[in-house]
């Protein structure tokens, strides 16, 4: 090991245990310039060394433990190697983490790291933009006209991906209405959230149901609306209108759901009533949370696949920041419905 060896074996000497390493201690337990040692752990060509010189110094940086420093090494490119994720105040879910895990793959394979910031309020993008100096911008969800324009401001490129995720919750929905009609199903309802925070996901999700449920020649769906979080207050809400709606001659047969947990308040409502699912009424969710093969019955739900999303950022911020090629789209393929037991065949009534 190292260690073991004299400082002056090496020209120098090492640092202090528990002090942060520098490029000069590794200089010195390498025997070699300051120079030196940051044209082999930076990876420049410019200069050419030997095998050997190369091994001590990567050794010594290893023993050491030394990491260049972020700030100086930002100085000397001209760039943080930062990619800003600005995440908009929604609730939590393992779906949009799992979004969050992609994304960040994505980044690294670019040799960049990605840093993700939850605006709320208090926590301006603008002071985030001014700390951190990002390399770009990445927007999932739309960012308020004056954070974008800010960042373009600071020549800070955006890189949006607000659109494709738009397009795909869309299909999401679209995919719930078109499994259930081919289970035969013709009336249904749509349980939807009023809550503001996610209203950028629900807004798009209801249209696209209605107008494939309007393209499918389906009836009008019945929207039953929650303005909380899946709680019991949502609970009886649901159980209130499924009371309504999902029984007499016109009942509805099944039930999309906004997502996932809904879906569960949906099961249990539609319990708390003397409801049977999917006897009585069909219930789809979106997400495949890891509950939904959990609940009994279990829940049938779409499912994204994230991995395109992060090909397509990779790409993109090759193409911005590392002048390449353009980037491919997100494709629809990325969502495929998971039957479970909570969605049955119609029987001809």
């Amino acid at each position: 090991m190292l260690l073991r060896h004299n400082a002056s074996d090496y020209g120098g000497d090492v640092r202090v245990s528990g002090q942060r390493a520098t490029a000069a201690d590794v200089a010195a337990a390498a025997g070699v310039s300051r120079s030196t040692v940051s044209y082999i752990l930076n990876g420049s060509n410019r200069q050419a060394f030997a095998p050997e010189t190369v091994a001590r110094v990567r050794a010594a940086a290893a023993e050491l433990a030394y990491t260049p420093h972020a700030a100086a090494r930002a100085l000397r490119k001209g760039q943080s190697g930062i990619v800003l994720l600005a995440l908009p105040d929604v609730p939590a879910s393992t779906n949009f983490a799992k979004l969050v895990a992609s994304l960040t793959d994505a980044v690294r394979a670019t040799n960049r790291s990605l840093v993700a910031l939850a605006i709320r309020p208090g926590n301006r993008l603008l002071d985030s933009l001014r700390d951190i100096s990002p390399q770009a911008l990445l927007e999932v969800l739309p960012l308020p006209e004056e954070d974008t324009a800010a960042a373009r401001a600071a020549s800070i490129p955006v890189i949006s991906v607000a659109s494709p995720i738009e397009r795909l919750d869309r299909a999401a929905a679209t995919l719930q209405v078109e499994h259930l009609a081919a289970l035969g199903h013709r009336r249904l309802g749509i349980l939807t959230v009023s809550d503001a925070q996610v209203r950028p996901f629900s807004t798009p999700r209801l249209a696209a149901a209605r107008e494939a449920a309007a393209g499918l020649g389906l009836v009008a769906p019945q929207v039953i609306s929650v303005a909380g979080p899946p709680d019991e207050a949502a609970i009886a809400t649901v159980a209130s209108a499924l009371g309504r709606v999902a029984t007499g001659a016109d009942r509805i047969t099944a039930l999309c759901c906004f997502n996932d947990l809904f879906a569960a308040v949906a099961v249990a409502a539609a319990r708390s009533i003397g409801l049977d699912v999917p006897g009585d009424v069909s219930i789809i969710g979106i997400d495949d949370e890891p509950l939904a093969g959990l609940l009994g019955p279990t829940l049938s739900t779409v499912r994204y696949d994230f991995a395109g999303t992060g090909v397509h950022i990779r790409e993109r911020l090759r193409q911005v920041l590392d002048d390449g090629p353009p980037a491919t789209g997100i494709s629809s393929d990325a969502l495929r419905v998971i039957e479970r037991q909570s969605t049955t065949r119609l029987d001809d009534e």
